[in-house]
């Protein structure tokens, strides 16, 4: 499956919380409803960036996992 994404974050090998510190920089530089994609390894990743988009107004549109790496595309809010 392809999902295009406006940004991309490569947080692989990194523990919590940097991946969520990463994609919260990255995004802050977005425009609204642009997606970003995430890749990490840390598999806390899940938990705090679902915490984070429903606090910030952020949607996880999809997310895939294989091999120990997961991807997360997040749409900005608006």
């Amino acid at each position: 499956m392809t999902i295009e994404y406006d940004n991309f974050v490569d947080a692989k090998g990194l523990q919590c919380p940097q991946p969520l510190l990463l994609a919260s920089q990255a995004i802050k530089k977005m425009l609204p409803s642009s997606v970003l994609l995430l890749e990490a390894t840390d598999p806390h990743t899940d938990l705090d960036l679902q915490v984070w988009c429903e606090r910030f107004g952020h949607q996880i549109v999809h997310t895939e996992e294989k091999d120990d790496l997961f991807r997360f595309w997040i749409q900005k809010g608006v």
